[in-house]
């Protein structure tokens, strides 16, 4: 296993999902220029592809992530990979980052569960 890239920012951001299954709305926990841990009221699978629409508190405009993939799904979180952010929109993770506090989050082993629990 390789150890993670970049420093996870702890956060509680809603989101709108949208992915072959459907669309739906998840909530972030974790932020970082490659991805995300969050949960989600759909049921998605590793390997699912989804287009996210991140709500960031005080900015007009969401965030959006063209493409990003389910990597892991575990205990009603998943993990995401940001694949393509929309035009200008790394820039604008990047300096939230910056604004944020990182936390050092382990790397968890096996996060291949096959699917993961709607939440209400």
């Amino acid at each position: 296993m390789q150890p993670r890239c970049h420093l996870r920012v702890p956060v509680r951001y809603p989101a709108h999902i949208q992915c072959d299954a459907g669309a739906g709305e998840g909530i972030l926990f974790d932020l970082s220029l490659t991805g995300c841990r969050m949960r989600s009221d759909i049921a998605l699978n590793a390997g699912a592809y989804l287009t996210l629409q991140i709500e960031i508190s005080g900015e007009p405009t969401p965030l959006a992530v063209e493409v990003s993939i389910v990597r892991w799904c575990k205990d009603d979180h998943l993990g995401v990979e940001f694949l393509r952010y929309s035009q200008g929109d790394r820039e604008r993770v990047t300096s939230l980052l910056g604004d944020l506090t990182p936390t050092e989050i382990p790397t968890h082993p096996a996060h291949a569960t096959s699917s993961l629990r709607a939440v209400s």
